[in-house]
Order: structure tokens, then C-alpha cells, then sequence
């Protein structure tokens, strides 16, 4: 069966803390989720204080903390560094493509991912301002179905689906050290 990749932009933490939680609660496994953010964006919204109307700013710390809890959830969360980016916050199966790229940015290690170079650029700008990139990866069309629903109730922006797209799988670490790298 093909592997199908549905990608979103959430333009606030309180956006994707909704999208998260959504899809959490419809039962998707948190192993085929992938979110990617700077470092520093959950906590800020991509808008200083002055920038957000008076309503959103006091929840604003709230939520940044709700978006750590819900990370957690997310497979293989952590921080990775790309040279000339700085250091960003990636979860799930995107967290493994990105780990190993060292050139070419964000869009670089998007397009390691199979995601085409121009949508990987988009991608790249709007998660350059703030804004936080969700991934939902399955083999079955109607779950692929199901995220998008998801999103678009969440008012997620860029939405796409792909079909036939790499998935790489978050290395386990053994009890004695670091991941394992496979005999090719």
C-alpha cells in the first residue's frame, strides 16, 4: 500500500495544540505524527506580546506549556540544530530526516523527506517566521482522509497530501548507548 503524507502549517501554538490534541483524541498513533518549530516559537507565537491582540496574550505561557506536554506524546521529540537555522524543536518520523541533514536547511532535510523542493521552500519560510509544520503519516487513505479533516477544522494553512513519500523511522536506543545504525 502507498504511504501517504499529510502536511499543515498551524500559524499559532494555541492552532497546533488544538491539531495535537485532535488527532490524539481521534486515536492516531503518535508514532506516525511529525511536528517541526523553532526552538523559542511555542513559546512566542512567532508575535512579540505587542504584535498579539490583548485577548491572545495572557494564555499565551499556558499554551507554550501545553505544546511541550503534548510533544512529549509526539515519538522521538527533541531539539536538532541546522546550520544556518539555529536549533528547532522536531518530533516523530520528520525528526529523523532533519537529525542527519547538515546542508541545505530546513528545505534541504524536506526534501530528503520527498516533500518537492518548492513546497519544502514554502515550508521552510513560514516555519522561519513562527510557524509550526504538522505531519500526519499513513498507509490508509481514509485516515489520510481524517487528518486533513482535522486540520482544516483547526484552520491549518498549506495543507497537502502526498502520496508514495519516504517515512524514516525514529532510531531506538538501545540500554547501552546511543542508536543503532543498520548494516545496509
Amino acid at each position: 500500500m502507498s504511504k501517504r503524507s499529510v502536511f499543515c502549517i498551524a500559524t499559532s501554538r494555541g492552532r497546533a495544540d488544538r491539531i495535537i490534541h485532535d488527532l490524539r483524541e481521534a486515536e492516531f498513533p503518535n508514532t506516525e505524527i511529525s511536528v517541526l518549530f523553532l526552538a523559542g516559537s511555542a513559546d512566542d507565537g512567532g508575535a512579540s506580546a505587542k504584535e498579539r491582540p490583548v485577548a491572545e496574550r495572557a494564555p499565551a505561557a499556558q499554551s507554550a506549556g501545553e505544546i511541550r506536554g503534548v510533544l512529549g506524546w509526539i515519538a522521538g521529540a527533541g531539539q536538532i540544530v541546522i546550520p544556518g537555522v539555529g536549533p528547532l524543536i522536531a518530533a516523530g518520523p520528520i525528526a529523523a530526516a532533519l537529525g542527519s541533514a547538515t546542508v541545505g536547511g530546513i528545505a534541504g532535510g524536506l526534501v530528503d523527506f520527498d516533500i518537492p523542493p518548492a513546497e519544502a521552500r514554502h515550508y521552510e519560510a513560514r516555519i522561519k517566521i513562527g510557524q509550526i509544520f504538522i505531519v500526519v503519516h499513513s498507509e490508509n487513505p481514509e485516515i489520510s482522509g481524517r487528518a486533513r479533516e482535522i486540520f482544516a477544522a483547526n484552520e491549518a494553512e498549506a495543507i497537502c497530501t502526498m502520496v508514495d513519500v519516504f517515512t524514516p523511522r525514529i532510531p531506538l536506543r538501545s540500554a547501552s548507548g546511543p542508536p543503532r545504525k543498520s548494516a545496509a
